[in-house]
């Protein structure tokens, strides 16, 4: 199981700093987290009107960005399981 993350980049000034948005764990190994899951569930993510503006998504392993996993360790970035998020997008709209 792995944990993945969306993030907001601010890039304006250096160094870049990667603020976690969203963190899914749980995500079985062959599985990936992707804008159309995470949109089809709900979670709209991007700034100035523009969605994914400045938002990514990466596995949270040795190459992600050493300040987000240290700011995803943060109590208060939401959470969902791998398997309420899939459960969310699969739901009728009601």
């Amino acid at each position: 199981m792995k944990t993945w993350v969306v993030y907001h980049l601010i890039h304006v000034r250096t160094p870049r700093q990667y603020i976690p948005q969203l963190i899914i764990t749980e995500v079985p190994d062959n599985e990936k987290v992707t804008w159309d899951l995470l949109e089809r569930a709900g979670y709209l993510f991007g700034e100035f009107g523009i969605p994914r503006a400045n938002h990514g998504i990466v596995c949270l392993n040795s190459d992600a960005p050493s300040d987000l996993v240290g700011r995803a360790r943060d109590p208060y970035v939401p959470r969902i399981r791998w398997a309420d998020l899939v459960a969310r997008a699969k739901a009728p709209v009601e």
